[in-house]
């Protein structure tokens, strides 16, 4: 006979972990306790000792769904004569090593619970389980216990503390757990009267009003949603009327997985993803003559779909006449989601019909994640929902707490914190008082959840941002250091962590990122940028895109035909302006006097690889100008899917170290002249940027070891990863695509979080050793 305990750490609480010990452990009839604490899970078992060594196993093969064990500690005891196997108490009050997983999406075995009428909870909307049900924005401290959740308030009826006492229910210590005796309740305020209806019949009337094409405020998850019928024209424009958002695309939420194949093209990981515990928003070739309206996602090949993520979503489609609903974030504009009941009919007045509430608190505001369907498999878009608070692998353990604020675009914040990075959840653009302070909230909501405060920020280069402002305001309040990351460096950190291929001490590794504007080291904006980077945090510009002037400045960005107007003014002079598509949004004499002013002055430069894509866009006579971030870049891949794959451009080559986007740009004007098709136009510069890409890396990469880092925004391109991936390989290369990290600024912080760590752990600051610049004089050149 002999004792062993086992301490399991990683996302062991509040996933069945212990029930699941239990069952092992009664089955193999060993004795002793197993019990939630501030390290995870401690199980001390006492038996014969063949079966005490064959218990980790044995639990491995049959571990919950959402469990990961990160690390396992065995020690040896001496023997009690202990007898059975209990389910001990929670021990500890302070996170230590402990972790809650992410909140999970409703599965099989509560859905068909919802569905049997002879169930004590057919349509209750609050059913969830050790398997599903809230997590991350429920619990308010760790260790995970009810108590410590906004479920504290919900004492359980005697079924369901029998349920949760018992270690063979599926519900044994679910903390969320519910039924309607004792559950949270649901109605429904209409209007401005605040007419009310409970339960069923507030679900009814939900249903109804959505029916006849009303907007619908539904307390989802993390935040307020805002609905309406996916298929109504007139209710999609409305909506994009009151949440003052012209074009940026919506998500649409589907009835079943049946609907979902009748809007976009889904491959069986596809349907995985989407009815997984992390049921994402999944960007996906939407089908032709798919039943949703123009306006959910206009002039874009791909739509945002998912499935039912809680109970109370699935009754809103319950016999309803609508098989898809438009599904947004509960804000205006880029406010943060709202999570209150009070706060949503405050901010939310005049935007929405009704409002369906309940009682159950929202503790940390998260948005829905995003997935896109790439060759590759999935690339993550917009980690929040579904995947936070899991964390990622460092390339280097920090004895010190550090936290990094990312950058102004899709922020999310991170903390470092021994060998693992918990990035946060979505935040989202920094332009309005209300962003900021979600900012913070974020980042110190998550120091608490982890039980620290960290005393070296990290931050963007970017003297401008505000989440720099908020790192240089928290390094003084706590006497804390802070470091200033460059923009670039931290995308190529990310994606190189991501593959655990950041170089070693006396060893380099390459990446290239390509987005839209990071502030960069001689005074222009980059975004085209092949960086080598050494284990000692020195780096290097090996070579990258050409800059073109931003004539207007900040204007140029929100106009990209002015980017061409610029490019075209030096690389294609004497071209006929007038005769190319871009003409009908932009006259002659406009185009003349922006390609004048050119030719003169000091504007800004920007290398961004996205300014080349966007001036394609308006050449192309996508439009003139960006509605939101992107814009026309999305339309021009849109555009550039429905040519058949084509070759690199003979005329345009390398000038040096540069990739010449101006060049680029004449090229494609010219062919459009030439008459050839505008999507084989748009095929053409992707698969010519990416020859460009290769033919450079072998220029000025020669010694290195023979793999590529990519990482920016514009690596959420579809084409643009599909045609990178392939010249690498055919040249030897093998490219290395972010994929659980979102290329990106959503994933700044994570790369800004491992160069605060490797800091930290080598005793060095990343130092920029020089390379491509743009002006004479400037330092590094």
């Amino acid at each position: 006979m002999i004792r062993r305990r086992y301490v399991y750490r990683g996302v062991v609480q509040g996933v069945g972990f212990r029930p699941t010990v239990w069952r092992v452990a009664t089955a193999m009839e060993l004795a002793g306790f197993v019990r939630n604490d501030d390290r995870g899970v401690t199980v001390e078992l006492e038996g014969e000792d063949e079966a005490v060594a064959a218990f980790p196993e044995r639990l491995r093969r049959g571990l919950p769904a959402l469990a990961r064990i990160e690390s396992l500690e065995v020690v040896t005891l001496p023997p009690r004569h202990e007898r059975g196997f209990r389910v001990a108490e929670t021990a500890g009050a302070r996170r230590g090593d402990a972790l809650v997983p992410a909140d999970a999406a409703l599965c099989a075995a509560c859905r068909a619970e919802l569905e049997d009428p002879a169930d004590r909870r057919h349509r209750h909307p609050f059913t969830n389980c050790t398997a599903c049900g809230p997590r991350y924005t429920v619990v308010r401290a760790l260790p995970y216990d009810r108590a410590r959740t906004s479920m504290a308030c919900f004492p359980p009826c005697p079924r369901c503390a029998a349920e949760y006492a018992d270690p063979q229910s599926r519900r044994f210590h679910a903390e969320p757990i519910a039924c309607p005796e004792c559950g949270p309740r649901v109605w429904l305020v209409e209007g401005g009267a605040g007419t009310r209806a409970g339960g069923d019949a507030a679900l009814a009337r939900a249903r109804g009003l959505l029916a006849e094409g009303a907007l619908v405020a539904v307390k989802g998850l993390g935040g307020f949603q805002l609905l309406c019928r996916a298929d109504r024209e007139a209710s999609v424009a409305r909506l994009r009327d009151v949440k003052r958002r012209a074009a940026r695309p919506f998500a649409v939420m589907a009835r079943d997985l049946a609907t979902v194949h009748r809007l976009v093209a889904l491959r069986p990981a596809d349907a995985d993803l989407l009815t997984g515990s992390a049921a994402p928003i999944l960007l996906a070739p939407r089908r032709a003559g798919a039943p949703v309206a123009e306006a959910v996602a206009p002039g874009l090949g791909d739509l945002g779909v998912m499935l039912p993520t809680t109970p109370l979503h699935v009754e809103l489609f319950r016999d309803a006449p609508y098989a898809a609903l438009v599904a947004t974030s509960g804000n205006r504009g880029d406010e943060p989601i709202c999570t209150g009941n009070r706060e949503a009919r405050l901010r939310l007045r005049g935007l929405a019909d009704a409002f369906l509430l309940h009682d159950r608190d929202i503790v940390r505001r998260v948005d829905d994640s995003v997935v896109r369907a790439v060759p590759d498999g999935h690339a993550v878009v917009r980690r929040s929902r579904g995947y936070v608070p899991r964390g990622l692998p460092l390339p280097a353990a920090t004895g010190q707490a550090i936290l990094a604020l990312g950058g102004h675009l899709q922020t999310t914040a991170c903390v470092a914190l021994g060998a693992t990075a918990f990035p946060s959840q979505h935040v989202g653009d920094l332009d309005t008082e209300e962003a900021r302070g979600f900012l913070a909230e974020v980042a110190l909501g998550l120091e608490g959840f982890l039980g620290v405060e960290a005393l070296v920020l990290v931050h963007d280069l970017h003297p401008d941002y505000p989440s720099g402002w908020l790192a240089r305001r928290l390094a003084e309040r706590r006497g804390a250091r802070t470091l200033a990351v460059q923009h670039h460096l931290a995308h190529a950190a990310a994606v190189l962590a991501e593959h655990d291929a950041f170089p070693a001490p006396g060893s380099a590794a390459a990446a290239l990122v390509l987005d839209g504007t990071g502030y960069g080291m001689d005074g222009t904006a980059w975004g085209g940028e092949l960086l080598v980077v050494d284990g000692e945090l020195r780096w290097r510009r090996a070579g990258g895109l050409a800059c073109l002037p931003l004539v207007g400045g900040e204007r140029a960005v929100r106009e990209p035909w002015r980017v061409l107007a610029a490019a075209l003014s030096a690389a294609a002079p004497g071209i006929d302006w007038g005769a190319l598509p871009v003409a009908a949004h932009v006259s002659a004499d406009h185009f003349a006097q922006v390609a004048a002013l050119a030719a003169r002055g000091r504007w800004p430069l920007a290398s961004g690889a996205g300014r080349v894509f966007e001036a394609c866009g308006a050449l192309l006579g996508l439009g003139p100008s960006n509605g939101y971030e992107g814009e026309l870049a999305a339309r021009l891949e849109t555009l550039a899917a429905g040519a058949a794959p084509a070759e690199p451009w003979p005329e345009v080559g390398l000038q040096g170290t540069r990739i010449p986007g101006a060049a680029l740009l004449a090229a494609a004007a010219q062919r459009v002249l030439a008459g050839e098709a505008h999507a084989a136009v748009a095929r053409g510069l992707h698969r010519t940027l990416a020859r460009l890409v290769v033919q450079l890396a072998a220029r000025v990469l020669p010694d290195l070891p023979r793999s590529l880092g990519l990482g920016g925004g514009c690596l959420v391109n579809r084409l643009l990863r599909e045609d990178l991936s392939c010249e690498l390989a055919a040249a030897g290369w093998t490219p290395l695509l972010p994929q659980a990290v979102p290329a990106g600024d959503g994933g700044l912080s994570f790369g800004q979080a491992v160069l605060g760590a490797l800091a930290e752990a080598r005793g060095t600051r990343p130092e920029y050793r020089g390379g491509l610049n743009h002006r004479p004089g400037d330092p590094g050149g």
